[in-house]
């Protein structure tokens, strides 16, 4: 009910000029004596000043009827030829009544004219009035009171009875002895007609099976009856149904009539429809006890200050004809075009031609947002629209549902002026961030050529590093084979060269390439280890490698390990054997954080002078392919050398060597 009372609060705030129009809308001084509706337009004889037309709210002189102005004009006649006023005949007694085609009054008198729209109020009492609604022998009657009057009508509207009573008609009921009207004068039965069949107390209201009357409630049996005593009175407390928004809720149907002081709130399923209020003439209600019917397609209501009838059914009539009149920067424009360059302001009004009393609502949207309430008095306006595409939908509507009217839609885009617009900035944009990228092309083909031949430089280096490697490990292998002859050992000799020229072999196919696969430099590691047993004598040597890794897909630089084991062999296990010491190299080979950890310890003296260790020949030329792989790559190459402790003890040494690889994760 509140969201009723919010709306009708709107309504409020539309209103329509007074339907009276006398002289200061124009209205004759000479006596009104005859009146005529034609061609839209209502004419209005006089006496003795020719005829008057009202048009749009102001009666002035007819130009057409110009020669008749002296003239006292009885009644006008339709000829062929058009509209001509009579200038002899009676006249007519007021008021003078005049309906149009949409059934529109218009009410002269000596003083003004009444304008009474099809949806107005029409009185038919002004007393305090009811309606009881029954349905009896599968008929529908509807029993109007007005007054001490009580009128029988059918759905038709037919009238079936009409009686006056002597004072109050308090309540009519079904009960056991049929349909019983209580009256100030006694009780009467329907019968197609009214029958009295007793008189007693006053029953002011029926209850059920109860009837409550001044001295309490009893059964109406016992009351009709007369068998009834004292006793058989109950005191039942009585209230009244209230509402909290209303002074009374009636309903038929679906649809339900809520009365408060603003008017009649028509809904169907909470969903607010119209509104009948003073606009249709309806009076100021106050608080009582109201009712409605439909009858032959009238609305009755009926209220403690009259019975009124509405047509329709009580719907508020429709705008007939309404016209939007568009305008771009305060300029009227015949249409809005479909692109509009940077207006100012869009403005639209609306022309509503109406027969009704109802106020017309105005709503509107953008680009399908949420309607909004608009005062159809004043222009739709737009103010400095943003560029972009516009679907503007109005509609104007007697009804607050708007269920009535179709909107009128405009479609337009709004372009901004050249130099604000997205598409001339997107382009100089383009045009500056084309010339950017053909720089930058420029440059990075320059940079990629100096990168390339920094690269060719760093790998002609990494071969040079590589050549040193393998005549260093020549050289010891040559000095090998020399004390196997000296030694007189022919056969050692001759094995030892065997399993040289293998090693040989696969240093030779690891030179070829930048990476070996790890199988073939774990071989290349225990063919050196094999030279190095047989020419130094056996030692302990312990390969591990993490079952994580396929060494058979795993690639690393060539000739890495090799160096590391032969450091190790001549560094540890050949001064322990000499020593009568027993010698052990372990290598671990793991993964760690997408890097390839390969530790090689052995049980030698240790790193006694680690700035010795580090200028040796073998590790040095180790570090410096080490350091050209990690710019090549751009990844971290390592090796890490550490003495192998316990309590401040040595026992050996530890070189790390870690290696990035792609691929693993």
């Amino acid at each position: 009910m509140k969201k009723y009372l919010l709306l009708f609060f709107l309504l409020l705030t539309f209103t329509l000029s007074s339907q009276i129009y006398g002289p200061a809308q124009g209205f004759p001084s000479d006596p009104v004596i005859s009146a005529t509706w034609y061609n839209d337009r209502l004419y209005l004889g006089t006496q003795g000043s020719g005829v008057y037309e009202f048009k749009e709210g102001f009666i002035q002189h007819s130009r057409r009827f110009e020669k008749f102005n002296r003239s006292s004009i009885y009644d006008f006649q339709e000829v062929d030829t058009g509209l001509v006023p009579l200038i002899s005949g009676e006249l007519n007694p007021y008021p003078i009544v005049v309906s149009n085609e949409f059934g529109t009054k218009y009410i002269i008198n000596e003083e003004n004219v009444r304008v009474k729209f099809s949806d107005a109020a029409n009185s038919i009492s002004a007393l305090p009035s009811g309606i009881w609604r029954m349905i009896l022998d599968g008929e529908r009657l509807n029993f109007l009171r007005m007054g001490s009057e009580l009128v029988v009508l059918n759905d038709l509207g037919e009238e079936l009875d009409k009686q006056k009573f002597q004072g109050l008609l308090f309540d009519l009921a079904p009960t056991e002895y049929g349909l019983v009207l209580s009256a100030e004068s006694g009780y009467y039965r329907w019968n197609n007609g009214w029958k009295k069949i007793g008189s007693g107390l006053p029953i002011f209201a029926f209850d059920g099976k109860m009837a409550r009357t001044p001295l309490g409630s009893i059964e109406v049996n016992k009351l009709f009856t007369g068998n009834w005593s004292s006793t058989d009175f109950s005191q039942l407390a009585y209230k009244r149904e209230e509402y909290e928004f209303a002074y009374d809720i009636d309903s038929i149907g679906t649809l339900t009539y809520t009365f408060s002081s603003r008017g009649v709130t028509v809904a169907s399923n909470n969903k607010l429809l119209y509104h009948i209020d003073s606009h249709r003439e309806l009076p100021d209600l106050h608080p009582g006890n109201y009712d409605v019917a439909i009858i032959a397609g009238q609305l009755y209501i009926a209220t403690p200050s009259g019975m009124y009838i509405f047509e329709n059914g009580g719907q508020p009539n429709i705008p007939y004809q309404t016209n939007f009149k568009p305008s771009i920067d305060g300029i009227p424009s015949e249409f809005i075009p479909h692109r509009i360059t940077a207006p100012n302001s869009l403005s639209f009004s609306a022309d509503v031609e109406i027969e009704s009393n109802t106020p017309i609502l105005g709503r509107y949207r953008v680009n399908d947002a949420t309607w909004e309430y608009w005062d159809i008095n004043r222009p739709i306006l737009l103010e400095y629209p943003a560029p972009g595409n516009y679907k503007l939908q109005i509609q104007v509507d007697s009804r607050p549902d708007f269920a009535s009217s179709e909107p009128t839609s405009y479609t337009f885009k709004v372009y901004a002026i050249w130099f604000k617009r997205t598409r001339t900035w997107v382009g100089i944009i383009v045009f500056f961030a084309a010339l950017i990228v053909v720089w930058q092309r420029k440059e990075r083909l320059r940079a990629n050529e100096r990168l390339e031949l920094q690269e060719r430089l760093a790998e002609a280096e990494l071969q040079s590093k590589r050549g040193q490697m393998n005549p260093h490990f020549l050289f010891n292998a040559l000095d090998a084979i020399s004390n196997f002859i000296l030694k007189n050992q022919p056969k050692d000799a001759v094995l030892y060269m065997g399993k040289l020229a293998k090693l040989m072999r696969l240093t030779l196919e690891s030179s070829r390439s930048n990476e070996m696969v790890l199988a073939d430099e774990i071989e290349l590691l225990v063919k050196y280890v094999d030279l190095s047993m047989l020419r130094y004598g056996k030692f302990k040597w312990q390969l591990s490698l993490d079952d994580t890794i396929d060494q058979f897909e795993l690639t690393v630089p060539p000739m890495l390990l090799q160096p590391l084991v032969e450091n190790s062999v001549q560094h540890a296990v050949r001064p322990n054997l000499a020593s009568n010491k027993s010698g052990a190299i372990t290598t671990n080979i793991s993964l760690r954080d997408n890097h390839l950890l390969i530790v090689i310890e052995d049980n030698g003296p240790g790193i006694q002078h680690p700035a010795q260790t580090s200028k040796s020949h073998g590790l040095a030329i180790l570090k410096e392919r080490l350091e050209l792989l990690s710019r090549k790559n751009d990844q971290a190459y390592d090796l890490q050398l550490e003495s192998v402790e316990n309590s401040g003890s040595i026992f050996g040494t530890r070189v790390s060597l870690i290696l990035p690889i792609k691929g693993i994760e």
